[in-house]
């Protein structure tokens, strides 16, 4: 047997042993299962209809009409939750609006194969347990990386909130995507802080081609692993304070990040900052050297009515001194026609680099429009 087959077989066979211990050991107590989707419509265009490059020429970018289906499954028993998540995401059409402006749609392209075509993926597929008599828990499996911390109820889900890449994460963080990870959270004994330690391999489905053995090979840390620490603190009048750090071996490159959340009412502001920067030199000139990140969203709740807006700001510097600044403006209205469907009209502003696989191609304030339906059952 290969080697890395055997590494990916033994791993998977002592998360089943543990998973049916867990079971057996609970097969008393009653088991809830939930379960829950979504289908996202969305249809964006730019008005003006053409980027401008660095030499003063036009590129053409056509409207696009992409979907999404989302699948999740729960199932709880006492302290123990088993949770799956399936998803398909249809890829963006070359000339679309997100090829040309890559940072205008997150729900688009996360579900490529090894051809670079759309496929149904298990994206999570995960235990967590809650510890007795404590606030404490552990999360193990594969999960979305960047969904297990720095997360928020403003800007952290391109589903229902924003689409654009400054307000779902922080770019300034080296998240591998889909990837076996650890989590292990809790609370200080004085009860002023909540924590979050997070492990996982540095490289997740999208840099391995979509191939899970290859992921699932990585556990030892052969390719790299991620590392993030994170403490967050209730303040006084709805103000919660979030600092963190992290490391990529694979990319190496390591950070810090921030973010503030304060809630007025049914007004809500999230701001986020983040600084990153390469420990090792690299002999490509274009190669990431530093990246600085800032961006502050907000978003008012009125009966069946959400208004949200937000800015953000990216600045990369590169290891040969160029520097590349994006910024991102995102204001939308978002309408709950029932418990199970609302729309969403947003319009997005991007000035700056704003697609790495373009280079040269800049946008001066290039204004998108979106029109965005999603049903949920």
């Amino acid at each position: 047997m290969h080697w890395k087959t055997a590494k990916v077989s033994v791993w998977l066979m002592a998360i089943g042993i543990n998973l049916y211990a867990v079971y057996a050991a609970a097969s008393s107590s009653p088991l809830n299962y939930e379960s829950s989707g979504s289908v996202l419509l969305s249809d964006q265009f730019a008005p003006s209809a053409h980027s401008v490059s660095l030499e003063g020429s036009s590129l053409d970018v056509e409207r696009e009409r992409l979907y999404s289906i989302d699948f999740e499954s729960t199932i709880t028993r006492d302290a123990h939750t088993w949770f799956m998540w399936l998803e398909y995401s249809r890829n963006p059409s070359e000339g679309g609006v997100s090829s040309w402006l890559g940072n205008t749609n997150e729900d688009a392209a996360t579900t490529e194969d090894g051809r670079g075509t759309s496929r149904t993926q298990l994206s999570s597929l995960y235990w967590q347990y809650a510890l007795p008599d404590s606030e404490q828990q552990v999360l193990l499996g594969l999960a979305e990386v960047s969904m297990l911390v720095d997360t928020n109820d403003v800007a952290n889900d391109e589903v229902g909130q924003f689409m654009t890449a400054g307000f779902v994460n922080n770019p300034s963080i080296d998240f591998p995507d889909y990837a076996p990870a650890l989590r292990y959270q809790g609370v200080t004994s004085d009860e002023t802080w909540r924590w979050r330690l997070l492990l996982s391999s540095a490289k997740g489905l999208a840099d391995n081609q979509g191939n899970y053995a290859e992921t699932f090979s990585q556990i030892d840390g052969s390719d790299g692993v991620f590392t993030t620490l994170e403490g967050q603190r209730q303040l006084a009048n709805n103000t919660t304070l979030t600092f963190g750090s992290w490391h990529n071996s694979d990319t190496k490159r390591h950070g810090v990040y921030s973010a503030l959340h304060k809630e007025i009412g049914d007004i809500q502001l999230h701001s986020r900052l983040g600084h990153s920067r390469s420990y090792q030199h690299a002999q490509d000139d274009e190669a990431l050297d530093k990246t600085h990140f800032a961006s502050l969203s907000g978003q008012y709740t009125h009966q069946a009515f959400t208004l949200a807006a937000g800015a953000s700001f990216i600045g990369n510097k590169s290891s040969g001194g160029e520097t590349a600044v994006t910024r991102m403006v995102e204001c939308y209205v978002k309408y709950d026609w029932s418990e199970n469907l609302h729309t969403t009209v947003a319009a997005q502003w991007h000035d700056g680099v704003v697609n790495s696989d373009e280079p040269g191609v800049i946008a001066n304030w290039q204004n998108v429009m979106t029109l965005r339906t999603v049903l949920h059952w």
